[in-house]
């Protein structure tokens, strides 16, 4: 019996063996299947390990920061925007060296990890960056490569309060992926996502429902029901309902949005405890005052038990969802 259990041991010692182990491009298509998927923890591992394979292999410069945007985009979308942050700096490092810092790539990285709500890098310098790098590559970058761009800068700007500098922006983005007629669906839905932000914060809840709306259904379409990537523009049609005063819609919405939020990214995760304190406004409105209790200490617990987290260097999700205050003046 020890014969035959020794023997069955080494056929598969040998099968393991043979196989041939995956490229880095093998293992960057591995991570972007998955990422489509929403398991986006177990592409940021696929796009580890081809970090890890392409080290000492022929890979070009611009390879090597492919994957560590790859990398910062799956950590992102799993809500771990600290190692997000991370894997950009480390591409942006590389990008200063071999292309400088006034190159398209650099710009997009840039652009990307501006949006991180952990980022804290100097605004200024950021929007003096991006602006430049719009100016510069308009005419040899692509239109999702401006859009990029612009959609970035154009969130600083809402932030700042700046609304009308944001809407040229986000105007002259659409404008161009209208004329490109193809693009992909998740760079217009985010483009449409930033434009219902914008009209949010104008006090335009109408035309902020009906761009969120345009979001959720074009996301719908490529990615799965319970894609993290649902969880923002469901919150924030939510926000907007809650404005015009269409409660009950606005509490179903919230209610998906936990549910998405709860399976792909986990119960304790901040975003999560966020939307439970969004909800709990909207329930108190409808005179569930038991259930908005209990989902408001839902939601308190889930943000102490990330901080607590925290507290012995676990990443902690800072994000601030659009809740349902006054737009700001």
């Amino acid at each position: 019996m020890k014969l035959i259990l020794c023997f069955l041991l080494l056929l598969a010692q040998l099968s393991a063996a043979s196989e041939t182990p995956k490229s880095w491009s093998e293992w960057v298509s591995e991570g972007m299947a998955l990422g489509v998927a929403g398991h986006n923890s177990a592409a940021a591992l696929a796009f580890r390990q081809a970090l890890t394979t392409a080290e000492g292999s022929q890979i070009s410069h611009r390879q090597l920061v492919g994957i560590y945007d790859d990398l910062a985009s799956a950590y992102a979308d799993a809500g771990q925007y600290l190692e997000s942050e991370h894997a950009y700096r480390r591409g942006l490092t590389i990008v200063e060296r071999s292309e400088g810092r006034s190159s398209l790539d650099y710009a997009l990285l840039l652009a990307n990890m501006s949006r991180l709500p952990t980022h804290s890098g100097n605004r200024d310098e950021t929007i003096a960056l991006l602006r430049e790098a719009v100016a510069r590559h308009s005419q040899s970058a692509s239109a999702r490569e401006l859009a990029v761009l612009r959609a970035s800068l154009a969130e600083i700007f809402i932030d700042r309060k700046m609304y009308d500098e944001a809407e040229i922006l986000l105007v002259d983005s659409q404008s161009d992926l209208a004329h490109l007629g193809t693009c992909r669906p998740t760079v217009q839905a985010d483009l449409l996502n930033s434009l219902g932000e914008l009209r949010f914060y104008q006090g335009l809840y109408d035309e902020s429902i009906d761009l969120n709306v345009k979001s959720l259904r074009l996301l719908e379409s490529t990615v799965s029901s319970n894609h993290p990537w649902l969880i923002v523009p469901l919150n924030n049609l939510a926000a907007s309902y809650t404005k015009i005063g269409r409660l009950n819609d606005a509490h179903l919405t919230y209610k998906r949005a936990i549910s998405v939020c709860e399976q792909s990214l986990g119960s304790d995760h901040p975003n999560c405890g966020s939307l439970l304190q969004n909800s709990a406004i909207v329930l108190r409105k409808l005179g569930h005052k038991r259930e908005a209790k209990d989902a408001e200490a839902r939601g308190r617990e889930v943000q102490r038990a990330s901080l607590r987290r925290a507290a012995v260097g676990a990443t902690i999700d800072l994000a601030a969802f659009r809740g349902t205050t006054e737009p700001r003046k």
